[in-house]
């Protein structure tokens, strides 16, 4: 059991995120853990196992086939490839110095340990799915004040003053097996689905491991920077992942209310955000409740059919929020590009809902791991469905089949694999909505456009990439709210039914 103590130390990951965001210091119990790193494999399978029977003195080419199974032929192709990189001499009866140098460090990649950190949440007790291998201290101005600050630029002398929140501390048990494999599977997923969104270079290095083992019982307690925007949605904010490999930290949503219950103050300071007053003769509980019945009220009042489905209404509360600050006149680039974003994050929530409400037989999809864009685009004619043309078609049968097929069971896959998997849930559908409409009703060209235009938001455009870029203009942004608006509403007979 481990409680947390304020021992003053505090971490920072990543970046401030663009627009009006407010640093809150969060309260994190810090596991050192050692793992052996994963390395790619100097030699495939076939070569080690020669390369040790060579070494056990059975080099002949005949004894090595009857004791493997390969065939002689094989076995013979490997010796020449092992020959080539110089791992054994040239009658390739003898392991050479760098061949049993190659085949020691295969033998002993196991054992190389590397150290990293593991987060557990000091509020709810559970671990963040995020590993680092560094601890990304930040020094304050003036370690011995409680409520710390940070000098940004010495030469202008800008500072930064996290929120730094009071809250209930507890003691919490060091994470269970099973536990820290779902914090490990789920930082896997994440850092899967943002290398679909971003560049390699503009994410940070990823961990691999091949299991992990704690170096002690007592964690170390710190604070780690994050920052908090307006979501304009019924869950009022948004907390960017402090390690910028996902846009929110979705494992701390939960968490946040049980914050702002402990601390009137962070309400206080949160309000502006989402430009609300601060609670005054209400308890944080009927504050929150307030403010998310004003956003449900909206959504409710123009798009009753949407009401069975939460997540749906969620992003669509966003949706029409945006729409009203464009044109209200808050439109500079963020607002722009943040529109294009949240355009796609319903459509997103349209496909996951389409795809998880009709699943098809997938089990008749041929199972093959190659990228095979001719079998794609089979696929997805043979399904002969209205609204998906030849040149909607190309583009899509150029997605990972695997990826898609993987959509079924967990669809947090890009927009165009999820239109790909939506597709594919009509095979042995009698009912199904990508059945019935039309070319002209969906328009996917347009949603296409659409998935490239958030994709070209969230990387660094200039004039050294080469690229042609579309300028996002308050008519761009404006256009593609109207189209993703009316996309969905091609679906609303469905959701309500």
């Amino acid at each position: 059991m481990a409680a947390f103590v304020d021992t003053m130390n505090y971490l920072r990951y990543g970046n401030k995120p663009s627009g009006k965001a407010r640093a809150v210091l969060w309260p994190v119990l810090v596991h050192q853990v050692l793992y052996p790193e994963v390395q790619q494999p100097k030699m495939n399978l076939f070569q080690k196992v020669v390369m040790r029977l060579i070494r056990a003195n059975t080099y002949d080419a005949g004894d090595i086939a009857e004791l493997t199974g390969f065939h002689v032929n094989l076995v013979k192709l490997i010796q020449a490839q092992l020959l080539s990189r110089g791992w054994i001499d040239d009658k390739a009866i003898e392991l050479t110095e760098s061949g049993f140098k190659a085949i020691g460090e295969e033998d002993d990649q196991s054992e190389q340990l590397a150290s990293g950190y593991l987060f557990q949440d000091a509020v709810s007790g559970k671990l963040w799915p995020r590993i680092d291998n560094r601890l990304a201290l930040i020094e304050p101005d003036n370690p011995s004040e409680k409520f710390p600050k940070f000098s940004l630029n010495r030469k202008t002398g800008k500072t930064l003053e996290p929120f730094k929140p009071s809250f209930k501390q507890i003691n919490h048990s060091t994470p269970k097996t099973q536990d820290t494999m779902r914090a490990w599977q789920d930082y896997r997923s994440d850092y899967r689905i943002a290398r679909q969104l971003y560049t390699s270079g503009e994410l940070p290095k990823q961990i691999k491991l091949s299991g992990l083992t704690y170096q002690s019982d007592e964690p170390e307690s710190a604070w780690i920077l994050v920052w908090i925007t307006a979501s304009h949605s019924t869950r009022l904010w948004s907390i960017k992942d402090p390690f910028d490999i996902r846009d929110e930290a979705w494992w701390l949503a939960g968490n946040l209310p049980e914050l702002l219950e402990n601390d009137k103050n962070l309400c206080r300071s949160l309000s502006g955000l989402i430009e609300q007053p601060e609670p005054d003769n209400q308890t944080v509980s009927e504050w929150l409740k307030s403010l998310q019945d004003q956003a449900s009220l909206q959504v409710m009042m123009d798009y009753p059919w949407v009401q069975k489905e939460p997540d749906i209404a969620d992003a669509l509360s966003v949706l029409l929020t945006r729409q009203e600050m464009l044109e209200s006149g808050q439109n500079n680039k963020n607002d722009l590009e943040a529109a294009i974003t949240e355009c796609q994050k319903l459509l997103e929530v349209l496909m996951q809902w389409l795809i998880k409400s009709f699943q098809g037989s997938v089990e008749q999809l041929p199972k093959s791991k190659q990228n095979d864009a001719n079998l794609n685009r089979s696929l997805l004619t043979n399904l002969n469905l209205p609204a998906f043309t030849e040149d909607v078609i190309a583009t899509l049968s150029r997605q990972k089949l695997q990826m898609v097929i993987r959509a079924f069971k967990n669809p947090t896959s890009s927009l165009k694999a999820l239109v790909f998997a939506a597709a594919l849930g009509t095979i042995g559908t009698a009912i199904h909505p990508l059945k019935v409409l039309k070319s002209e009703q969906l328009d996917l060209q347009k949603l296409l456009a659409l998935a490239d235009l958030r994709n070209q938001t969230s990387h660094g455009n200039s004039r050294y990439t080469g690229k042609q870029y579309t300028e996002i203009t308050v008519e761009v942004a404006q256009k593609n709210i109207e189209f993703a608006l009316q996309f969905t509403e091609q679906f609303k007979e469905w959701i309500r039914g």
